[in-house]
């Protein structure tokens, strides 16, 4: 898969448009990380990676209206897409991976946050409308005013 089908593939598991998930100037880099951290050895069987890749190019081939119903039954509906699918949600959303080898909640896991970068720019600081804790670039006294919170991005159901 590449940049820009991840990219295409993460605004409709995301509900976020390109000016987010790929803009024009693109200074974090953030989907070609999460792209990275997806291909990186041992963690998603390559097998699984060239299904996706496979099924998202069947996907987007079609009409554009019909994007979120078919990932919705052919990568969320499929047992070996779907945890895939959702680290990719999680990734964006919280800046972590969460292996997939191991039963939630069980020891020993390999789950990690990508990056600092990552972090920072997770989806979830937006769809709250807040900031990383330890992190702002609000000026002093920003906290003087009450937050406006952004419209929200509805995730595939």
């Amino acid at each position: 898969m590449n940049l820009e089908q991840f990219a295409a593939l993460s605004q409709v598991l995301t509900g976020y448009g390109q000016e987010t998930i790929l803009p024009k100037l693109d200074t974090q880099h953030q989907a070609a990380e999460y792209l990275a951290t997806l291909y990186t050895p041992g963690l998603v069987p390559v097998a699984t990676l060239q299904l996706l890749t496979d099924t998202w190019n069947t996907i987007s081939a079609m009409p554009q209206p019909t994007y979120e119903m078919q990932v919705k039954e052919q990568i969320m509906g499929n047992t070996e897409l779907a945890p895939v699918a959702k680290n990719i949600i999680y990734m964006w959303f919280l800046g972590i991976w969460y292996d997939l080898t191991v039963p939630s909640g069980t020891s020993p896991n390999k789950d990690f946050v990508v990056s600092a970068q990552a972090y920072q720019n997770s989806l979830v600081w937006d769809t709250m409308g807040a900031h990383p804790m330890g992190y702002s670039e609000g000026v002093f006294g920003y906290w003087n005013t009450p937050p406006v919170i952004p419209p929200l991005h509805p995730p595939i159901q």
